[in-house]
């Protein structure tokens, strides 16, 4: 075995969240790639379960997996609701000293009933039956061999708690993992398991790698409002950033914290902020001043569901529409999707250097799954990565007006920071002249519209194309964006092994749309499949309207999921097997 996928469920209180995250770490911390998925009710005591599920292997990891290998559950209703997903083979821990007989439809796994909580009465506390958990699920694979890390990381989670606190966690841990050795009968498939180390790794999630990001491209002031689930991003650069001779503004608003970061953009320094959807709603109009005003700024939107406050704590890809049309007037701006808690770092990285280069507001498209996602990644070479600046004027002159906004070639003006000699100007949200003098005569308005525009023009010349994944000459083309990406790769990979020829493209630039990438990678397709997390199709209606002209003979499905949850590899693969399944039918239908 390679890999091993485990899953958590239980109340909200029960400590979820927390033994997740400590096995997570220790088996980052040994070798092995890690993923995670993570899921919890909005109300802090809810009827709703909490979830953490962490796929462990030798290997890269895609996306989160489908079926579990063992499942811990510390309550009846949640077993039975999460029992499904356990493979064939696979052992479920349960929190309870019931008979077998009440679960004796459930065949083809092992099951561990324990009494979890009075055990954790015995050895420490009741509080600690989490790590009474994981002793139990480690003492069930001692080849695994992470013990003493997860002790480690027992001691660093709690490190703030009192000493006691400590002690009792730690506890709980190491005899439950005795007790287990010594009293529960050992599955082949645990007892043996390996798991191979392939590595010095970094175990970041997504809003993590998105602050480390910011932090290498040179961002030296944050503002932001507390919002589920992009709280994280501030969190980390309140404690790196001031390391750094930057600064972190906690804000009593969106509009306050966009605001916040342009001021420190027009200052001269590197500004980013975060939110999720109703924030970014609230900063539309500066966003339209960034653009005006030819500020660069980030704004990382980690989408939830929605709309309105809708659900805090679930994943959606709903935020689309919004990111690109979402501002009054004619509004260049570049808007990115990264894939992957890797990729987030990078594409935070180029949106600094975007914003800085062509002087407009960029925004990241993340979303909860990828956000709170855990990821073990490779180190980052920083030494290798490109850090962009903004343009400065060759010279200034004390006694001649400064023209923020000349026309060039390229669209992109020289920038000035406030106290140079020579280099004042003014920056607000009224059309100007090339020397920022406010006008509102119709070829002015004409002429720097078209100027704001034009370094769009010049940044797509510059992109670099969409990625593509598969047979060049499949006829099945799968189109997805940011973090279902993943999943869509596995299914390929599925797929291919039934002999389909699929290709997928995930471009990381959603706006300016990527008309010319998905139409040279629609030129010999058949049929499209379009993934995405919304109900609308956000997406798929930007692709028809855009994009179609060259293949008016193109089959085009959509599978959309807002339920929440992220796709699973099975349920694209499924619509996969679907299409291609119909297609051949009426192809051979049509024949006879």
């Amino acid at each position: 075995m390679v890999e091993l996928v485990i899953r958590i469920v239980g109340t909200p209180g029960d400590g979820i969240i927390s033994s997740g995250d400590i096995l997570t770490l220790a088996a980052a911390r040994s070798g092995r790639y890690v993923s995670t998925y993570r899921s919890f009710p909005t109300e802090i005591r809810g009827e709703d379960q909490s979830l953490y599920q962490l796929r462990i292997s030798s290997k890269k990891i895609l996306t989160s997996a489908d079926e579990i290998d063992i499942l811990i559950a510390f309550n009846e209703k949640f077993l039975r609701d999460n029992i499904a997903d356990l493979k064939k083979g696979g052992a479920v821990i349960f929190d309870s000293s019931i008979n077998d007989e009440k679960f004796k439809e459930y065949k083809n796994i092992t099951k561990y009933f324990v009494p979890i909580a009075n055990l954790a009465k015995e050895f420490a506390t009741e509080r600690s039956k989490n790590m009474v958990a994981l002793g139990i699920l480690l003492g069930l694979a001692p080849n695994f061999e992470i013990n003493e890390q997860i002790k480690s990381d027992i001691q660093k989670k709690y490190e703030t708690k009192d000493r006691q606190i400590v002690e009792n966690n730690v506890q709980a841990f190491e005899k439950a993992y005795i007790w287990a050795r010594q009293n529960l009968e050992k599955e082949a498939f645990l007892e043996k398991l390996v798991i191979e180390p392939s590595g010095k790794k970094l175990i970041m999630s997504g809003c993590e790698a998105m602050a480390l990001g910011a932090l290498v491209a040179g961002c030296k002031f944050y503002s932001g409002y507390p919002i589920t689930p992009a709280t994280e991003i501030m969190e980390f650069l309140a404690k790196e950033l001031p390391r750094l001779g930057g600064n972190v503004l906690q804000c009593e608003d969106e509009i306050a914290a966009i605001t916040a970061a342009l001021g420190a953009s027009f200052s001269g320094v590197k500004a980013m902020t975060a939110t999720s959807g109703p924030g970014l709603s609230l900063m539309s109009e500066a966003i339209g001043l960034a653009s005006m005003a030819e500020l660069p700024v980030v704004i990382a939107d980690v989408q939830r569901g929605g709309p309105s406050t809708g659900l805090p704590t679930k994943t959606e890809q709903s935020d689309l529409n919004l990111a690109i049309y979402g501002t009054h007037g004619d509004t260049p701006k570049i808007v990115l999707a990264p894939i992957n808690v890797e990729d987030s770092f990078y594409q935070t990285v180029k949106a600094f250097n975007y914003a800085e280069k062509y002087q407009v507001p960029v925004i990241i498209l993340s979303d909860v799954s990828l956000g709170e996602r855990r990821e073990c990644i490779d180190e980052f070479d920083i030494k290798d990565i490109e850090v962009i600046n903004r343009l400065k004027p060759e010279k200034l002159n004390e006694n001649e007006s400064f023209s923020r906004y000349t026309q060039t070639y390229s669209g992109i003006s020289p920038m000035t920071t406030p106290g140079e000699k020579g280099g004042a100007y003014i920056a607000t949200g009224l059309e100007h002249t090339e020397d920022s003098s406010p006008s509102s005569k119709p070829h002015v308005h004409a002429a720097m519209t078209e100027k704001r525009f034009k370094k769009i023009e010049t940044a797509q010349s510059e992109f670099l194309a969409a990625k593509t994944y598969g047979d060049d000459d499949a006829k099945f083309g799968i189109i997805s964006w940011g973090s279902t990406s993943g999943a869509v790769l596995e299914a390929i990979d599925l797929a291919e092994k039934q002999g389909y020829k699929i290709q997928a493209l995930y471009p990381r630039i959603i706006y300016p749309f990527p008309t010319k990438w998905i139409n040279d990678f629609l030129h010999n397709k058949e049929m499209l499949l379009i993934v995405e997390r919304n109900y609308c199709g956000q997406f798929a209606n930007t692709i028809v309207y855009r994009c179609t002209c060259l293949n008016k003979d193109i089959k085009i499905h959509n599978l959309m999921k807002y339920n929440g949850e992220p796709f699973t590899t099975k349920e694209i693969f499924n619509k996969i097997d679907q299409i291609i399944k119909g297609q051949y039918l009426k192809f051979m239908t049509h024949q006879h």
